[in-house]
């Protein structure tokens, strides 16, 4: 009986030792097959050039601003040192500029677009800047994360002006000279003249939570807005979307988990979203039409995306998207956490 039993164990060990998994996935990717820069930065904002040709973000971690090609094999041209933890820009409306918002001082750094070299730091007085606005070519909008109140900058004059306006995420229509601002309760609406703020009557529904805000974009009259809910993320699993005018709710786009960023063609007619989770099959852009508020494609990702940093270009023919791909997360390096690479996609016609 135990020779028996010796016997069948020795054959049930031969049988899983012989065992060989030989299934392959039907596809799979490396990180050659797609259309990468690999940076390894924590990048806190990112911006297409006006001429289509130069890509500018603001690299938190090392306190620079880097300049990068767009033509052919993209490529870094050039870096600028700035201030203490660059957070947000804006290109001035004559493209004469870049204003960047520190988050680590009270400066904001006007950045030539010609040669790329610092022009001016203007000093302020917010501490923790978290966003930066041109209203004009020459007046700045800024918030912050602990000020209570956002500011107007008058380069010209070189003066400062407290405004009655939440802090939050802000954007500004140049025309009408009107700043919308994504706050934690809701988006609101604010008329500029003579320099001074005013509340508009219209007011968007409250989000009924405390919301971060992870992306605030206007294309075509409509505003949309990718919001999170850090004590309970899973309850949000679309982006939404407000008529700019009456900040009426226009409708929303569902993708599963938070939005990360969102853009819009030139045409309004293809809004493409980044979620913030994977499917079973990887980390995907989702293409929606804009009429019927439907999934139309998917455009797949190289790793993990970051909120706040997807842009298109002016043709609509790439997006511009920062991908963590985790191979150096867990270096002993001060600051390397999450570095993230730039990812060009380009869109199907």
């Amino acid at each position: 009986m135990i020779k028996n039993c010796t016997i069948i164990s020795l054959i049930i060990f031969l049988s899983c030792g012989l065992y060989e998994d030989t299934e392959q996935p039907d596809i799979y990717f490396q990180i050659n097959d797609f259309d990468m820069l690999p940076m390894g930065r924590t990048i806190s904002d990112m911006m297409m050039g006006p001429n289509n040709n130069f890509l500018y973000l603001c690299d938190y971690n090392n306190n620079s601003m880097i300049k990068i090609s767009t033509q052919g094999t993209m490529k870094i041209m050039n870096e600028l040192i700035v201030g203490s933890h660059p957070v947000a820009m804006d290109i001035s409306p004559d493209k004469s500029h870049i204003a960047v918002a520190m988050e680590g001082e009270s400066n904001v750094y006007l950045i030539s677009m010609e040669d790329f070299t610092i022009s001016t730091i203007i000093s302020v007085s917010l501490m923790n800047m978290n966003d930066i606005v041109y209203v004009n070519s020459n007046r700045l909008l800024l918030s912050s994360t602990t000020d209570p109140t956002v500011i107007t900058y008058d380069i010209d004059s070189e003066t400062e002006l407290s405004q009655s306006i939440l802090n939050g995420e802000l954007l500004i229509d140049q025309e009408d000279t009107i700043a919308y601002v994504a706050s934690s309760s809701s988006i609101k609406k604010y008329h500029i003249s003579n320099n001074q703020a005013s509340l508009s009557p219209y007011v968007a529904d409250p989000f009924g939570f405390s919301a971060t805000i992870n992306h605030f974009i206007i294309n075509d009259d409509i505003l949309y807005v990718c919001l999170n809910n850090k004590e309970d993320s899973e309850s949000i699993r679309s982006i939404y979307s407000y008529n700019a005018s009456t900040l009426t709710f226009a409708g929303k786009y569902q993708v599963g988990s938070p939005g990360l960023g969102v853009v819009v063609d030139t045409n309004n007619e293809r809004i493409f979203i980044a979620p913030q989770d994977a499917d079973e099959n990887g980390v995907f852009i989702i293409e929606f039409d804009a009429q019927t508020k439907l999934e139309k494609n998917y455009y797949l990702a190289a790793g993990n995306l970051k909120e706040k940093c997807m842009v298109i270009d002016q043709t609509s023919s790439y997006i511009y998207i920062l991908v963590n791909t985790p191979g150096d997360n867990d270096s002993f390096e001060p600051y390397n956490n999450y570095p993230f690479d730039l990812q060009r996609i380009e869109i199907y016609n």
